[in-house]
């Protein structure tokens, strides 16, 4: 999944430097994202609202066939009440998960003219990077209690900051200006880290007991995200 992670990225740094017949856009738009979490017979969903804004461009193949990389910032925040609530391992959480991500997309286009505009469909992959996920609100978990602080996810080892999302949408060209897209990712890696160098507690026989690795081994936490946005074309 990493090296799948690689091409992306490779791919969309390689695109930027060609010109050729490309069309870009720019625009900005609302994010629903929803942070899955399984865990021995538990499903819960964490639902977060966000914006997002950046640009693509689309390089023609053919006449109906282009392909669109691009560079977004995304910015999402929702209640984190029952992201840790997982089994023996559970925290009480009373606050919000804010997060801020760079998205690159790698879009695959078909598009129809109608009468003066264009209607299309697209998929493809987007390489999510995580810039910053932090709790803020009081936190209990394993007999330790934060009021009022921030939790960084990522300096912690909680979270897993690289994402591949896989997705597509559809979307319409109204004249030569204005461009509406919706569209749904999946992602694909498990938002958990997955560094066993996790935190660990010592006992005091001296015997290591990993809590972030009980945890890994017994959940997964995956990153879904419906948008919708508008765009100029230039």
């Amino acid at each position: 999944m990493k090296k799948a992670l690689s091409i992306v990225l490779a791919a969309g740094l390689l695109l930027a430097g060609t010109d050729a017949f490309a069309q870009i856009s720019v625009g900005a738009g609302y994010s629903n994202v929803s942070q899955k979490i399984e865990a021995a017979g538990i499903n819960r969903t964490v639902v977060m609202n966000g914006l997002y804004a950046g640009m693509d461009y689309s390089i023609p193949i053919s006449a109906n066939i282009s392909i669109a990389p691009g560079l977004y910032y995304e910015f999402s925040n929702g209640s984190a009440d029952k992201l840790l609530n997982i089994g023996a391992a559970s925290a009480v959480l009373k606050g919000r998960l804010e997060e801020h991500y760079l998205d690159i997309p790698f879009k695959f286009m078909f598009s129809i003219p109608f009468q003066g505009n264009k209607f299309f469909a697209f998929a493809g992959p987007t390489a999510s990077i995580g810039l910053s996920s932090k709790l803020k609100g009081d936190i209990k978990v394993l007999g330790f209690e934060l009021k009022g602080d921030f939790l960084d996810m990522y300096d912690k080892n909680i979270f897993e900051s690289m994402d591949l999302m896989l997705g597509g949408g559809i979307g319409a060209d109204v004249g030569k200006m204005l461009r509406v897209t919706m569209g749904y990712n999946w992602g694909m890696f498990n938002r958990l880290n997955l560094d066993s160098k996790g935190s660990q507690s010592q006992s005091e026989g001296g015997n290591g007991f990993n809590v972030g690795q009980l945890i890994r081994d017994n959940a997964t936490i995956n990153r879904q995200q419906f948008y919708i946005g508008v765009a100029v074309l230039f």
